[in-house]
């Protein structure tokens, strides 16, 4: 997250949350009953994520919610604590949300460079259909794909195991170079104005 995405804000206690899904976490609802160092807490009628999730949470009204994006940490009784990935920003949704893709990709995963299909995309990071299952989390990989003068460095956050055998590798970026940024962003842009054109 940088500073074109908008001042670093401030949630207000009380307000109400959502919980939007990235990738096959479950969304849902609540308020904001705490907001301490890396610590998310919200009041919910139910806490239905597996630990690790990834998440984004908007809190406030319409027009004026600031979101961050988050895992999910635990269930207390009526409640769901979640860790914060990224400071609040006022909310946009390009930003945060993944858009579904197909491209064409490759992971360097020392001792090996495997094939990978990116499935889904956004600017803090991607799902990839790998034929392997991943690392332990926290390894350090580089993803490279068309476009790209270099590669991009990320952190495995896990692998689940995927249809037909395969892997889905979920990646954190790492700080990406002016250059990688401006790729990712031009086509982060060209996926949210394909989504929100009418069909004609």
């Amino acid at each position: 997250m940088d500073e074109d995405l908008g001042p670093i804000a401030a949630p207000v206690i009380g307000a109400p949350a959502i919980v939007i899904p990235r990738g096959a976490a479950p969304g849902g609802r609540g308020a904001l009953v705490a907001d301490r160092l890396f610590a998310i807490v919200l009041a919910v009628a139910e806490a239905p994520w597996e630990y690790g999730d990834e998440v984004i949470i908007s809190v406030g009204e319409r027009g004026a919610a600031v979101a961050a994006l988050a895992r999910f940490r635990e269930a207390r009784p009526g409640q769901a604590v979640f860790t914060r990935q990224s400071p609040w920003r006022p909310f946009d949704r390009r930003a945060f949300e993944r858009y579904p893709v197909a491209i064409a990709a490759a992971i360097a995963a020392p001792p090996e460079r495997l094939p990978a299909t990116i499935v889904d995309l956004s600017l803090g990071g991607c799902a990839v259909d790998v034929d392997a299952p991943g690392p332990p989390p926290g390894a350090a990989l580089e993803l490279e794909w068309p476009g790209l003068a270099a590669p991009v460095r990320a952190v495995l956050v896990r692998s689940r195991p995927a249809a037909g055998g395969r892997h889905a590798w979920h990646l954190r970026f790492e700080p990406l170079t002016p250059e990688a940024e401006t790729v990712l962003r031009e086509l982060i842009a060209a996926l949210a104005a394909s989504l929100e054109t009418p069909a004609a």
